[in-house]
This record gives C-alpha cells, structure tokens and sequence, in this order.
C-alpha cells in the first residue's frame, strides 16, 4: 500500500512513500470522504464471501435479501453514502430447489436459488396471453419479483433452462429428461429445502480479508458482538499500517447497561475506530446498535473531509432512542462514544462527533479524538503519498538531489495550500528532515507547523447587560 507507516530511523527494504506521524505542538487536525461505504454482513442473499458493490437502496433487496444485515446497509444509505461494497459472510446453507415435470408427470428440470437461502420463493408456470408463449412467474410472499417468457411446444426443457441460466436472478437450472417435453403448469408450488450460511466470527475475518481488495472510507459490521467489533478493529489497524486509511464504526443496544457501553467504547481508544452509544427514533421504531452505526457510518463517509459530524441531524428522525442524562452525556463525551442527543427542533443530532480515542499516545494529540481532524489528516496523507508515488513512477524519476528533494517540498507545499484553500488546514509546510540527512537512495522529510482546521463546536458568549 502506498503510504505505509515508518519508524522514525526506520530503514525499510522496498522503495516507496512512507509516512510518519508526530505531535509538533499540540494542535488538533481531522476528516475525509468521498461516499463509499463497506459492510460485512450476514443476510439471507447473494454469493458468499464475495464482495459485491451496491449503488441504490433499491438494489437491496434484489443484491442481498432481507434481514438484519440488509437493514444495516440501508442506514448507510439513509446516512448519505453513495456506494456500498459488502460482503455476506457465512459458509454452508442449502439452496432451495423445485422440480418442474413434463405433462406426464416426469421429473424435468431442477430448479436451484443461486444462493443458498431461508427466502421463501414460490413458482408459477402458465400459458401467455400469446398461447405460443408460457410464463415463468417467481413470487416472494405477495410480490412477484420476476416473470420470464419462454416459447412453448418442443423442447420447452432446453428453451427454459437455457433462458433461466442466462438472465434469471434468482435460480439456476439442470435439465434432468424428457428436455423436449412440454412443462406442466403449476400455480405458487413452493420452493423448499434453502437454508441461510452459518455464521461464526472467523466468518466474518474471512469476509475482512475479501473486502480489503475494494476501496471505501469507512466500514461497519451488522453485529453488537463485542468479539466481532475487537475483529474489526484488529483489521482497521493492520490496513493503516499497510497503508490504507479509514474508519471502523460499530454500535450497540441501548438494553447494554450505560456503564457497559461506556467502558466498550473507552476500551477501543483508537481514532481510527468509532463506537456508537445510542440511536434514534423514527416514525416506525427505534434505531440503535448496529443499524445506528451504518447510519453513522453514511453521514460521515458522504461529508467533505473539512466537515463535522457534531450536530448534524438526522433526517427522518423523530426523538432520541436511549436518551441520555446531562451526566451521561459528558460521561460519553469523555470515554469517546458517540451518541445521539435532541436539538431544539427535537430531532435527534450527532451530539459530538468523536471517535474512541481517549489516551493519546506520544505521537498523537488531541487533534486525533475528532472524527473531521482524523479524515483531515488521512486526506493530506492521502493526496500526498499518492502524488509523490506517481511522480517517483514517472519519466525517470526524482533525484535524490537539492533539486529532486525541492521538488518534492514544492508538491507537498502545493497540497498543503489546495488544502488551506478549501478550509482543511490553517498552516504547514514540508522540509528536509534535518535529524535524518539524506542517503543513497532514501530522502527524509517532515511537516512542520501543520494546522487542520476544527469546526466552531463550543461558543462561550459573556453578555454585559446595564441598567
């Protein structure tokens, strides 16, 4: 990955931009965004193990079923997020199947849903309006949610499992005998048999490990499993060592004792891992958990990097699920959980948009507790890391010269003012690092006044009345 992490005297054995990270003057930094989500998941649809890129709402159904898992995905969107990679995690199930039979009742296609599943399908198989064509109906419960039209008389067996494993989304077909028979008709027969994956937490490790090959700028799971979230963070932390930058967020039930859910969010201090307290309520039930951390997950993915999650609302909301008290909410504030609070329109809002980083470490400050200064920060990484890489591959390279290292600071200086322009940053510049001179083919820099803006988030107003 490009912009893998060093050491400070770290002499590392393949060339490429490496970065580092260090407090010059305790000053806060932050964000980033571009729409892109991930998820992994357990659902009652679509390949296992495989990640998948689902681009509308309205695809959910159709790309991973129903359940839990789907709704998860649905908060990213209602968040904001554009794109959602998943990744339905799980080995094992059984497909559903159905037989269909010729007019003398011998068995003559095997249907089997693409995926293994619990979804309850019924077929139906009848004449078309134009008697030369019969119709393959699929119904889920009430809703038909495919018709195809094939042409009836001879070979009916080869003319529909041909057109089923072309275009159906939803079974795939073997002929058994009789192909050039005609196919009986049927009315709602049932499809039986399909069973959803199991699903362990190694499960979801796995389902890591595909999704890591997509790009996203953040990511959240569709358990309150503490042992999944530990996971999860054990993954976010290796891709930024490799290289990769972005935001675990995972939630958790409101039925959790507040002490409990303060002491897990506190128990991450991470800034690259975001623990929701509380949820939100809606006209049709209350939000919380992992649902309440997709949708999280959407507002902030689908924000400018500059921008801050502090007070921002959530749309359809009607009140706050899990109401904190006055207490409870600086307890939260103060163990790095994000929550849920009233604004004065009551609706609920994003009360202070924190990640659980609670204890810095020597490098940090306090800069990296907020989710806009943490994607602040990956954005400058980012921009830079990926501008030199591509300049270091291009034409016949940079010199490690005075005149090849000024070609470097001037890039970066040139990010750094993009930056000051678009109201990420207030100051910075990049320089030789002059503790570590150059050598052969490595070249040590270092930023040094770097200022990434925060948002207004405490007003302190003194008002001198007289009489």
């Amino acid at each position: 990955m490009i912009g893998e992490l060093f050491r400070l005297g770290e002499q590392k054995v393949r060339p490429g931009v490496y970065v580092r990270w260090f407090n010059d003057g305790a000053l806060a930094k932050y964000s980033r965004a571009i729409g892109i989500a991930a998820a992994v998941i357990k659902s009652n649809w679509g390949p296992l193990e495989k990640a998948i890129t689902i681009e509308d709402e309205s695809d959910i159904l159709d790309k991973i079923g129903s359940g839990y898992g789907a709704e998860v995905v649905k908060e990213i969107f209602q968040g904001g997020a554009y794109t959602v990679q998943v990744v339905r995690a799980g080995t094992g199930g059984a497909l559903g199947e159905i037989v269909l039979k010729d007019e003398e009742g011998t068995d003559t296609l095997r249907l089997g849903t693409k995926y293994p599943t619990s979804r309850q399908f019924t077929v139906t198989i009848r004449t078309a309006l134009d008697v030369s064509e019969k119709e393959f109906i699929v119904f889920e419960g009430d809703r038909q949610i495919e018709k195809l039209t094939f042409k009836s008389g001879e070979n009916e067996g080869n003319h529909l499992a041909s057109l089923l494993n072309e275009t159906s989304k939803y079974f795939d077909a073997v002929v058994l005998e009789n192909e050039g028979s005609s196919i009986a008709a049927i009315l709602n027969e049932s499809v039986k048999g399909g069973e959803d994956p199991k699903v362990t937490a190694q499960d979801y490790v796995d389902a890591f490990g595909v999704i890591e090959k997509r790009f996203f700028d953040g990511i959240t799971v569709d358990s309150e499993d503490p042992i999944i979230h530990a996971s999860l963070q054990a993954f976010v932390n290796r891709k930024l060592r490799e290289g990769a930058r972005f935001t675990g967020v995972v939630g958790e039930k409101i039925t959790v004792p507040f002490e409990t859910r303060k002491n897990n969010a506190r128990s991450f201090n991470d800034f690259a891992m975001i623990y929701v307290g509380n949820g939100f309520e809606t006209k049709t039930g209350g939000v919380d958990g992992a649902k309440a951390a997709g949708h999280v997950l959407g507002k902030m993915v689908s924000a400018s990097y500059k921008s801050s999650l502090t007070k921002k609302t959530v749309r359809g909301s009607v009140g706050v699920y899990g109401e904190l008290s006055s207490s409870q909410y600086n307890e939260a504030a103060k163990n790095g959980m994000l929550v849920f609070s009233l604004n004065p329109d009551g609706l609920a809002q994003v009360d202070y948009g924190i990640n659980t980083l609670v204890s810095v470490a020597s490098e940090e400050d306090d800069g990296w507790k907020k989710i806009r200064r943490v994607r602040t920060r990956f954005e400058l990484i980012d921009r830079v890391a990926f501008t030199l890489s591509k300049a270091m591959g291009s034409g016949d390279g940079i010199d490690n010269s005075s005149d090849g290292r000024q070609y470097v600071i001037t890039v970066a200086n040139g990010i750094i003012n993009d930056m000051i322009m678009e109201g990420g940053l207030e100051s910075g510049e990049l320089i030789v690092d002059e503790q570590n001179l150059p050598k052969g083919d490595a070249a040590w820099f270092k930023f040094r006044d770097l200022v990434d803006l925060d948002g207004i988030e405490k007003l302190y107003l003194a008002f001198g009345f007289q009489y």
